[in-house]
Protein backbone atom coordinates (compact mmCIF):
# COMPACT_ATOMS: atom_id res chain seq x y z
CA UNK A 1 0.00 0.00 0.00
CA UNK A 2 1.03 3.49 -0.81
CA UNK A 3 2.12 6.14 1.68
CA UNK A 4 0.38 9.15 1.44
CA UNK A 5 -0.64 12.20 3.68
CA UNK A 6 -4.24 10.73 5.79
CA UNK A 7 -6.66 12.88 5.09
CA UNK A 8 -9.30 13.97 8.19
CA UNK A 9 -12.40 11.28 8.67
CA UNK A 10 -14.98 14.69 7.92
CA UNK A 11 -12.55 15.68 4.42
CA UNK A 12 -12.66 11.80 3.49
CA UNK A 13 -16.84 11.63 4.08
CA UNK A 14 -16.89 14.96 2.37
CA UNK A 15 -14.99 13.46 -0.87
CA UNK A 16 -16.92 9.98 -1.21
CA UNK A 17 -20.88 11.68 -0.55
CA UNK A 18 -19.24 14.02 -3.85
CA UNK A 19 -18.57 11.07 -5.86
CA UNK A 20 -21.74 9.25 -4.84
CA UNK A 21 -24.02 12.41 -6.01
CA UNK A 22 -22.16 12.54 -9.00
CA UNK A 23 -22.49 8.90 -9.89
CA UNK A 24 -26.15 8.51 -8.77
CA UNK A 25 -26.27 11.59 -11.77
CA UNK A 26 -24.32 9.64 -13.89
CA UNK A 27 -21.42 11.92 -14.13
CA UNK A 28 -17.91 10.81 -15.31
CA UNK A 29 -15.63 10.50 -12.81
CA UNK A 30 -13.20 12.52 -14.67
CA UNK A 31 -15.46 15.31 -14.57
CA UNK A 32 -16.40 14.67 -10.70
CA UNK A 33 -12.57 14.63 -9.70
CA UNK A 34 -12.08 18.27 -11.89
CA UNK A 35 -15.00 19.52 -10.13
CA UNK A 36 -13.82 18.66 -6.70
CA UNK A 37 -10.53 20.15 -7.09
CA UNK A 38 -12.14 23.19 -8.22
CA UNK A 39 -14.10 23.11 -5.36
CA UNK A 40 -11.09 22.48 -2.77
CA UNK A 41 -8.05 23.97 -4.64
CA UNK A 42 -6.69 20.94 -4.98
CA UNK A 43 -5.33 19.09 -8.31
CA UNK A 44 -7.73 16.76 -10.12
CA UNK A 45 -4.88 14.26 -10.57
CA UNK A 46 -4.43 14.30 -6.64
CA UNK A 47 -8.14 13.72 -6.00
CA UNK A 48 -8.15 11.02 -8.02
CA UNK A 49 -5.29 9.47 -6.62
CA UNK A 50 -6.11 9.76 -3.49
CA UNK A 51 -9.91 8.70 -4.07
CA UNK A 52 -8.62 5.72 -5.19
CA UNK A 53 -6.05 4.99 -2.64
CA UNK A 54 -8.55 6.12 0.00
CA UNK A 55 -11.26 3.32 -1.59
CA UNK A 56 -8.60 0.48 -1.68
CA UNK A 57 -8.28 1.40 2.28
CA UNK A 58 -11.54 1.51 3.23
CA UNK A 59 -11.99 -1.79 1.23
CA UNK A 60 -9.97 -3.47 3.58
CA UNK A 61 -11.20 -1.30 6.64
CA UNK A 62 -14.62 -2.51 7.52
CA UNK A 63 -15.24 -0.92 10.61
CA UNK A 64 -14.28 2.48 9.12
CA UNK A 65 -16.32 2.05 6.27
CA UNK A 66 -19.30 1.82 8.48
CA UNK A 67 -18.14 4.35 11.03
CA UNK A 68 -18.26 7.09 8.14
CA UNK A 69 -21.29 5.77 6.40
CA UNK A 70 -19.93 5.38 3.07
CA UNK A 71 -21.23 2.42 0.43
CA UNK A 72 -18.76 0.76 -1.25
CA UNK A 73 -21.17 -0.83 -3.92
CA UNK A 74 -21.47 2.65 -5.31
CA UNK A 75 -17.49 3.26 -5.52
CA UNK A 76 -16.12 0.59 -7.14
CA UNK A 77 -12.51 0.99 -8.63
CA UNK A 78 -12.64 0.10 -12.55
CA UNK A 79 -9.74 -2.43 -12.95
CA UNK A 80 -7.63 -1.91 -16.43
CA UNK A 81 -6.65 -4.09 -18.60
CA UNK A 82 -2.40 -3.37 -19.45
CA UNK A 83 -1.49 -3.34 -22.74
CA UNK A 84 0.22 -5.61 -24.65
CA UNK A 85 3.64 -5.23 -26.57
CA UNK A 86 1.19 -5.68 -29.65
CA UNK A 87 -1.85 -3.37 -28.43
CA UNK A 88 0.47 -0.63 -27.39
CA UNK A 89 2.37 -0.94 -30.77
CA UNK A 90 -1.11 -0.68 -32.96
CA UNK A 91 -2.11 2.27 -30.75
CA UNK A 92 0.81 4.63 -31.09
CA UNK A 93 0.81 3.40 -35.16
CA UNK A 94 -2.75 4.75 -35.27
CA UNK A 95 -2.06 7.68 -33.45
CA UNK A 96 0.86 8.55 -34.95
CA UNK A 97 -1.16 8.12 -38.48
CA UNK A 98 -3.34 10.39 -37.23
CA UNK A 99 -1.28 13.39 -35.93
CA UNK A 100 0.99 13.42 -39.37
CA UNK A 101 -2.49 14.46 -41.06
CA UNK A 102 -2.46 17.71 -38.27
CA UNK A 103 -4.92 16.16 -35.66
CA UNK A 104 -3.54 16.54 -31.75
CA UNK A 105 -2.98 14.01 -29.56
CA UNK A 106 -5.90 14.01 -27.69
CA UNK A 107 -8.18 14.35 -30.45
CA UNK A 108 -6.82 11.34 -31.60
CA UNK A 109 -7.19 9.67 -29.02
CA UNK A 110 -11.06 10.16 -28.59
CA UNK A 111 -11.77 9.50 -31.55
CA UNK A 112 -9.89 6.07 -31.08
CA UNK A 113 -12.09 5.95 -27.80
CA UNK A 114 -15.34 6.40 -29.91
CA UNK A 115 -16.32 9.19 -27.45
CA UNK A 116 -15.32 7.84 -24.16
CA UNK A 117 -13.25 10.38 -22.49
CA UNK A 118 -12.15 7.59 -19.49
CA UNK A 119 -10.32 5.68 -22.09
CA UNK A 120 -9.44 8.65 -24.26
CA UNK A 121 -6.88 9.57 -21.14
CA UNK A 122 -6.12 5.53 -21.08
CA UNK A 123 -5.28 6.01 -24.66
CA UNK A 124 -3.07 9.17 -23.93
CA UNK A 125 -1.53 8.65 -20.49
CA UNK A 126 -0.22 5.06 -22.99
CA UNK A 127 0.94 7.15 -25.87
CA UNK A 128 3.06 9.63 -23.45
CA UNK A 129 4.39 6.94 -21.83
CA UNK A 130 6.00 5.30 -24.77
CA UNK A 131 7.19 8.76 -26.20
CA UNK A 132 8.90 9.40 -22.67
CA UNK A 133 10.28 6.11 -21.60
CA UNK A 134 9.98 3.73 -24.14
CA UNK A 135 12.34 5.68 -26.94
CA UNK A 136 12.75 2.37 -29.08
CA UNK A 137 9.30 1.36 -28.93
CA UNK A 138 8.27 4.96 -30.29
CA UNK A 139 11.23 4.89 -32.67
CA UNK A 140 10.41 1.44 -34.13
CA UNK A 141 6.52 2.32 -34.72
CA UNK A 142 7.83 5.80 -36.41
CA UNK A 143 10.16 3.74 -38.62
CA UNK A 144 7.26 1.46 -39.55
CA UNK A 145 4.64 4.46 -40.50
CA UNK A 146 7.81 6.43 -42.34
CA UNK A 147 7.97 2.77 -44.82
CA UNK A 148 4.74 3.09 -45.11
CA UNK A 149 4.09 6.55 -45.67
CA UNK A 150 6.94 8.84 -47.02
CA UNK A 151 4.90 11.56 -46.62
CA UNK A 152 5.39 11.65 -42.99
CA UNK A 153 8.48 13.18 -42.25
CA UNK A 154 7.69 14.46 -38.68
CA UNK A 155 10.30 12.87 -35.68
CA UNK A 156 7.79 13.66 -32.93
CA UNK A 157 4.32 14.72 -32.44
CA UNK A 158 3.81 17.77 -32.11
CA UNK A 159 0.89 17.71 -29.42
CA UNK A 160 1.74 15.12 -26.48
CA UNK A 161 0.97 16.69 -23.14
CA UNK A 162 -2.47 16.09 -22.79
CA UNK A 163 -3.48 19.38 -21.03
CA UNK A 164 -1.56 22.63 -21.55
CA UNK A 165 0.40 24.23 -18.80
CA UNK A 166 -0.96 27.47 -17.52
CA UNK A 167 1.82 30.20 -17.87
CA UNK A 168 3.34 31.41 -15.10
CA UNK A 169 5.18 34.42 -16.91
CA UNK A 170 4.51 36.82 -19.88
CA UNK A 171 6.86 37.00 -22.64
CA UNK A 172 7.53 40.28 -24.27
CA UNK A 173 5.48 39.63 -27.09
CA UNK A 174 2.94 39.13 -24.61
CA UNK A 175 3.05 42.47 -22.98
CA UNK A 176 3.69 44.17 -26.17
CA UNK A 177 0.29 42.89 -27.54
CA UNK A 178 -1.23 43.14 -23.92
CA UNK A 179 0.44 46.83 -24.17
CA UNK A 180 -1.21 47.91 -27.24
CA UNK A 181 -4.41 46.11 -26.23
CA UNK A 182 -4.68 48.58 -24.01
CA UNK A 183 -3.74 51.45 -26.39
CA UNK A 184 -6.41 50.85 -28.60
CA UNK A 185 -8.98 50.20 -25.60
CA UNK A 186 -8.40 53.88 -24.03
CA UNK A 187 -8.16 54.83 -27.19
CA UNK A 188 -11.56 53.48 -28.18
CA UNK A 189 -12.77 55.14 -24.91
CA UNK A 190 -11.51 58.48 -25.73
CA UNK A 191 -13.19 58.61 -29.08
CA UNK A 192 -16.33 57.57 -27.42
CA UNK A 193 -16.30 59.99 -24.78
CA UNK A 194 -15.19 62.84 -27.13
CA UNK A 195 -17.90 62.09 -29.14
CA UNK A 196 -20.96 61.63 -26.80
CA UNK A 197 -19.02 65.08 -25.32
CA UNK A 198 -19.52 66.28 -28.90
CA UNK A 199 -23.06 65.02 -29.21
CA UNK A 200 -24.26 67.14 -25.63
CA UNK A 201 -22.76 70.01 -26.65
CA UNK A 202 -24.42 70.50 -30.32
CA UNK A 203 -27.44 69.85 -28.65
CA UNK A 204 -27.04 72.41 -25.65
CA UNK A 205 -25.78 74.61 -28.72
CA UNK A 206 -29.10 73.76 -31.15
CA UNK A 207 -31.54 74.53 -27.34
CA UNK A 208 -29.64 77.60 -26.80
CA UNK A 209 -29.85 78.55 -30.47
CA UNK A 210 -33.86 77.48 -30.37
CA UNK A 211 -34.22 79.45 -27.38
CA UNK A 212 -32.61 82.69 -29.05
CA UNK A 213 -34.82 82.66 -32.37
CA UNK A 214 -38.47 81.60 -29.71
CA UNK A 215 -36.90 85.15 -28.23
CA UNK A 216 -36.18 86.74 -31.55
CA UNK A 217 -39.23 86.23 -32.90
CA UNK A 218 -41.28 87.25 -29.99
CA UNK A 219 -38.80 90.55 -29.76
CA UNK A 220 -39.60 91.22 -33.46
CA UNK A 221 -43.49 90.78 -32.91
CA UNK A 222 -43.23 93.55 -30.13
CA UNK A 223 -41.56 95.77 -32.14
CA UNK A 224 -44.70 95.23 -34.93
CA UNK A 225 -47.05 95.73 -32.53
CA UNK A 226 -45.24 98.76 -31.55
CA UNK A 227 -44.75 99.80 -34.95
CA UNK A 228 -48.55 99.51 -35.37
CA UNK A 229 -49.54 101.55 -32.54
CA UNK A 230 -47.02 104.17 -33.59
CA UNK A 231 -48.56 104.22 -36.92
CA UNK A 232 -51.86 104.69 -34.86
CA UNK A 233 -50.95 107.52 -32.82
CA UNK A 234 -49.85 109.91 -35.69
CA UNK A 235 -52.95 109.60 -36.96
CA UNK A 236 -54.41 110.36 -33.99
CA UNK A 237 -52.08 112.94 -33.44
CA UNK A 238 -52.69 114.42 -37.06
CA UNK A 239 -56.13 114.53 -36.65
CA UNK A 240 -55.90 116.20 -33.18
CA UNK A 241 -53.68 118.63 -34.84
CA UNK A 242 -56.01 119.39 -37.81
CA UNK A 243 -58.38 119.93 -34.90
CA UNK A 244 -56.04 122.02 -32.98
CA UNK A 245 -56.19 124.41 -36.02
CA UNK A 246 -59.73 124.83 -36.07
CA UNK A 247 -60.04 125.90 -33.03
CA UNK A 248 -57.56 128.19 -33.56
CA UNK A 249 -59.21 129.46 -36.24
CA UNK A 250 -62.27 129.92 -34.59
CA UNK A 251 -61.04 131.51 -31.47
CA UNK A 252 -59.38 134.16 -33.31
CA UNK A 253 -63.21 135.14 -35.52
CA UNK A 254 -64.52 134.51 -31.60
CA UNK A 255 -62.27 137.48 -30.08
CA UNK A 256 -62.50 139.76 -33.48
CA UNK A 257 -66.29 140.17 -33.11
CA UNK A 258 -65.91 140.87 -29.37
CA UNK A 259 -63.26 143.56 -30.14
CA UNK A 260 -65.83 144.83 -32.96
CA UNK A 261 -68.60 144.63 -30.63
CA UNK A 262 -66.51 146.53 -27.77
CA UNK A 263 -66.09 148.83 -29.87
CA UNK A 264 -69.06 149.14 -31.06
CA UNK A 265 -70.20 149.82 -27.43
CA UNK A 266 -67.89 152.30 -26.45
CA UNK A 267 -69.12 154.40 -29.46
CA UNK A 268 -72.73 153.53 -28.59
CA UNK A 269 -71.65 154.72 -25.04
CA UNK A 270 -70.32 157.77 -26.40
CA UNK A 271 -73.11 159.14 -28.58
CA UNK A 272 -75.22 158.58 -26.06
CA UNK A 273 -73.60 160.48 -23.60
CA UNK A 274 -72.88 163.71 -26.13
CA UNK A 275 -76.61 163.28 -26.92
CA UNK A 276 -78.09 163.69 -23.30
CA UNK A 277 -75.30 165.97 -22.55
CA UNK A 278 -76.99 168.27 -25.10
CA UNK A 279 -80.34 168.00 -24.15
Amino acid sequence: MKIYSRWKDEEVKKLFDFIENGRKNNVPLIKLFSQYAHLTGRKPNSVRNYYYIELEALQEDESRTKKLGIDLSIHKKNDQKEFSDDETRELVMKILQMTSKGISVRKACLTLANGDITQMVRFQNKFRTVVVKQKELFDECLSKLQTKDTKYVSKRPDNVIAFRNNKTSLTDSDINSLFLGLVKLVKKQATEQATKNQEIEITRANNMLRKTLVSLRQKEDEIKSLQKNFKLLSKENEKLSEEIKLLRGKNAELLSSQTKMQGLKKFANRYKAKNISSN
